[in-house]
């Protein structure tokens, strides 16, 4: 006689039927039971309804199943096992408890039942709050802020599906919409953190507060500088931010704060406020850039007194970078200003700030000298300094980052000869121009505001970022504020204008301190 489990060579074929079709039946009575097992809780919001039951996908070998909380959205279910078991009786007995009868509300049966009920009532604050915030899109998202996952991880490989669905896969999302230049440096912040061991695969989303001071560890260990170790964090900042508007993480879990001793805060650099030039300075170059001689000695003069104007251009073009001054171009607003104002969007910001990209350059006399010198003849939509970058080159590509990196090493190595010539202590390099700029107007009293405006910063942030480096105006406005960058006679005619008597109080008012007012109405 043939059995199940052991079929003999005399079991007939229709013997074989019976026994699958047996089988398919068992199961179908075993869905039917498990479909009949009661919710203990169930709620829908949104589009995810959340139950508190059993997982009767598995039963160990005492007939019991995991209490778990099931989450199914668009037909998708995630089942978050509770760390209980009870069989179908058990779990019926405790649906059924309600604190009445024998035991009353000390039975356990009633007190596993709220034990569960307030677990269950978490994650219902969970899914309210991503609802709330439109976050709650898939049962992956549930799945990934509870438990920092997706589905299975493991696999280290970048192409890969599993390594793709976990924060390094985000990342690299995050560097592939990233222009070239800034995602070099996103990517070389990916490398460093992985390389630090703090992450692996196998964590998805599970990144947390102890895991990034743990690689602040690492990157001080290994000697990374402050402003290095800024720019990691700042770019792992927008990766947290990027999984928390794509509901893999909640608001709460951002480990970064100003504030909050708890979490991470991002070091802002060494400070830069000593590398500037003062205004006698400034002077000092652009007098040796127009009449000083360069000493035999020295190779290449013409080479040196082009990197010295590039600096001063720099200054005076409202102290833009070396970048910026290389895509600078004859545009439709030299034309409109009659060829006394220059125009261009500052690179770093252009892709992510309308109000704050935009920068206009009153060419005020020494200016114009150094564009008559150096710059290319006149012709629409042109480039002002081809020597630079040139046409064609893509501007955000390997090449012209590879070619700007290394004219600002001529600037600086030139320009540090022409201190020698004139006997100075100080090495002079592109990034004096911009907080010489800023530093200079401040300390000559021009107006923040004006200061913001003409060094492309968002008047927005009340010029928080201004005040680092140390409405828009008419040109002959411009003129004037901008004379006060060197110490030339030139000069001092743009400041020079008929002023109404309201003008002159409130320049007054601007410019000079209650004491000094007093004293001077007092005639001492």
């Amino acid at each position: 006689m043939a059995v199940y489990k052991g079929i003999s060579k005399d079991c007939g074929c229709r013997d074989n039927q019976n026994l699958f079709r047996f089988d398919k039946l068992h199961d179908m009575e075993e869905r039917k039971k498990r479909e009949k097992i009661p919710n203990l809780e169930s709620l829908t919001i949104g589009n995810c309804t959340v139950a508190l039951t059993l997982d009767t996908r598995y039963r160990d070998e005492n007939g019991k199943y995991h209490a778990s909380i099931r989450f199914t959205v668009n037909g998708s279910r995630y089942f978050l096992h509770l760390g209980y078991k009870y069989s179908v009786a058990e779990f019926d007995a405790i649906n059924k408890a309600d604190g009445r009868g024998r035991g009353g509300n000390q039975s356990q049966n009633f007190i596993d039942r709220n034990q569960l009920v307030e677990l269950y009532n978490q994650y219902i604050d969970l899914v309210r709050d991503m609802y709330n915030k439109g976050t709650l899109k898939s049962v992956d998202n549930i799945r990934a802020v509870i438990t920092g996952r997706i589905s299975t991880y493991g696999n280290t490989d970048e192409s890969t599906a599993p390594y793709a669905n976990s924060f390094i896969g985000l990342w690299n999302e995050v560097i592939s919409q990233k222009k070239a230049s800034t995602a070099e440096t996103y990517r070389n912040a990916r490398d460093c953190f992985i390389k630090s061991g703090v992450y692996d695969a196998k964590d998805g989303y599970n990144v947390d507060v102890e895991k990034i001071k743990a690689w602040i560890a690492y990157m001080k260990e290994m000697r990374y500088t402050q402003t290095t170790i800024g720019f990691y964090l700042r770019a792992i900042r927008v990766v947290f931010k990027a999984c928390i508007s794509n509901g893999y993480m909640r608001e709460k879990d951002y480990p970064f704060s100003a504030t909050d001793p708890m979490k991470v805060k991002i070091p802002s650099g060494s400070s830069r406020k000593a590398d500037f030039l003062n205004i006698d300075q400034m002077t000092e170059l652009y007098e040796f850039y127009v009449n000083g001689e360069i000493p035999k000695k020295y190779k290449h003069p013409d080479e040196m007194k082009q990197s010295l104007g590039m600096l001063l251009a720099q200054y005076l073009c409202n102290g833009c970078n070396l970048y910026d001054l290389a895509l600078l171009r004859y545009d439709d607003y030299y034309d409109i200003s009659e060829h006394k104002a220059l125009r261009f969007f500052r690179h770093k910001t252009k892709d992510h700030s309308e109000s704050g990209s935009e920068v206009i350059i009153p060419i005020i006399p020494p200016l114009r000298r150094i564009l008559d010198d150096l710059a290319a003849p006149f012709k629409k939509g042109a480039l002002l300094f081809p020597f630079l970058l040139g046409e064609g080159i893509d501007p955000d590509s390997k090449k012209a980052r590879d070619k700007i990196h290394q004219e600002n090493h001529n600037v600086a190595d030139r320009v540090k000869k022409i201190a020698e010539i004139i006997d100075w202590d100080v090495r002079p390099s592109s990034t004096f121009a911009r907080h010489s700029f800023a530093t200079n107007l401040s300390r000559s009293k021009v107006p923040m505001d004006y200061i913001s405006f003409a060094m492309g910063h968002s008047l927005g942030n009340k010029g928080q970022i201004t005040k680092r480096y140390i409405s828009p105006y008419p040109i002959e406005e411009q003129m004037q504020y901008n004379s006060y960058l060197l110490d030339l006679s030139e000069l001092k005619a743009l400041r020079q204008k008929d002023m109404t008597k309201e003008e002159l109080v409130k320049m007054v008012k601007e410019t000079m301190t209650k004491e000094e007012l007093l004293s001077l109405l007092l005639g001492k």
